[in-house]
């Protein structure tokens, strides 16, 4: 992109609640080494734990994001999900 030094451009991990496809998302997201990474395809309208399971699979050591990269959880709007997912 244009603005790399005050920009930042972000990877969207896609795949709603299929563990599969989360999978695959992330290998090809985190290939690509994006500055940092956003968990997206939730609607915050999904059952808490599936919403849960999904956030742990995108963050879970040694196969999830990278810790050391900025990561924006998409769709969170109850503060009982700020409080699971931080």
């Amino acid at each position: 992109h244009r603005n790399p030094h005050r920009q930042n451009l972000f990877g969207i991990v896609q795949g709603h609640l299929d563990p599969d496809l989360r999978d695959y998302s992330l290998k090809e997201m985190i290939k690509r080494n994006f500055p940092g990474y956003a968990i997206g395809g939730l609607s915050g309208g999904e059952a808490k734990d599936a919403f849960w399971r999904v956030v742990e699979q995108c963050t879970r050591p040694e196969t999830g994001l990278p810790a050391d990269k900025p990561r924006y959880l998409m769709g969170v709007g109850y503060p009982l999900d700020i409080v699971v997912c931080v």
